[in-house]
């Protein structure tokens, strides 16, 4: 692939806009529209459907849009290694990839290049990914990227100057994958399908030596639903908090996580982390069990995914 370091070889990037779809057929158009608007050219829209049945696909889409549709729902994992896999093919420097209900601001993708022409050309060997700050649509919260520490995966929590900050991971959505470092580290999993793919991918890059950074100017709007999945539960005078989701996402939730602390984690404090996560694990049935109503669905899930990680089963579906 070319060199692309360097204010001056900015626009020579050429870079691949992706999003993947189950089920969007209300918020596929917002996320096109944001993308059509970047200032920075972007030659192909990518959008991988994962077999959605509610009509995403059954519209007029721009001529820069290629769709794949897979037949059985992949997850957001197996969705992110076709659009990797379709970019390398295509000869593209970048991709950036979005949920469907992300909508990336005009300059979004323009200033994550800055950012990346910004840095020294050792950091720049180093980087393989760069991130737009995540912001709630209605609250306005904003998502900040993590850290591995000997203490755990820690979220950062940084100053607004300045705008970029080094990290090891972030959400998939508002990524910039410089795709010559996704071929030396490899495509993500496709059977870790949903919950910390993108924690494990991060962690993947950062073992080989890798790093990313976000760019706090370059902004997505994205549902993070933070309302919608914390529940308070009254406890004697104290309330207990919960973040409530599907059992599907507490299966994988578990599963990957579990996994990921007992075969893919090589850091410091290997064996205190794994006593934490369990630790963590116990807490969590403990408190579903006494405050969730009719909580049978999803300890069934993580009990199973608890199990399958700690059997290393990742072929294994909700």
């Amino acid at each position: 692939m070319r060199d692309i370091s360097g204010v001056s070889r900015l626009n020579a990037a050429k870079v691949l806009a992706y999003f993947h779809t189950y089920n969007d057929a209300e918020v596929v158009d917002a996320t096109i529209r944001a993308l059509c608007e970047q200032t920075y050219p972007i030659p192909e829209i990518l959008l991988v459907d994962n077999a959605s049945v509610d009509g995403t696909l059954a519209r007029d889409f721009p001529s820069k849009v290629t769709i794949i549709r897979h037949e059985q729902n992949l997850g957001t994992s197996g969705a992110v290694a076709t659009g990797m896999e379709y970019a390398l093919a295509h000869g593209y420097h970048w991709i950036y990839i979005l949920d469907a209900d992300s909508a990336p601001r005009p300059d979004a993708i323009e200033n994550l290049l800055r950012c990346y022409a910004s840095l020294g050309p050792e950091l720049q060997t180093s980087t393989w990914w760069l991130g737009s700050l995540l912001v709630e649509a209605e609250s306005g919260m904003t998502h900040h990227a993590c850290v591995f520490t000997p203490r755990g995966i820690e979220m950062l929590a940084p100053p607004r100057q300045p705008s970029h900050y080094q990290c090891d991971t972030n959400m998939w959505s508002g990524s910039l994958y410089r795709l010559d470092a996704v071929e030396k580290v490899g495509l993500p999993d496709r059977d870790y399908v949903l919950d910390w793919g993108d924690v494990i991918y991060g962690y993947e890059g950062k073992i080989r030596g890798y790093t990313g950074f976000v760019d706090q100017s370059s902004i997505v709007l994205h549902h993070l639903h933070p309302i919608d999945t914390v529940h308070f539960r009254r406890f004697g005078l104290r309330f207990v908090k919960l973040f409530y989701s599907p059992p599907i996402r507490f299966y994988y939730l578990w599963r990957n996580s579990t996994y990921f602390w007992l075969y893919n984690y090589k850091g410091a404090n290997a064996s205190r982390l794994v006593g934490k996560h369990f630790f963590l694990c116990i807490r969590w049935l403990i408190k579903a069990s006494l405050f969730i109503k009719a909580p049978i669905p999803i300890l069934s899930a993580c009990l199973r995914g608890m199990w399958d990680g700690l059997h290393a089963r990742l072929e294994r579906r909700y």
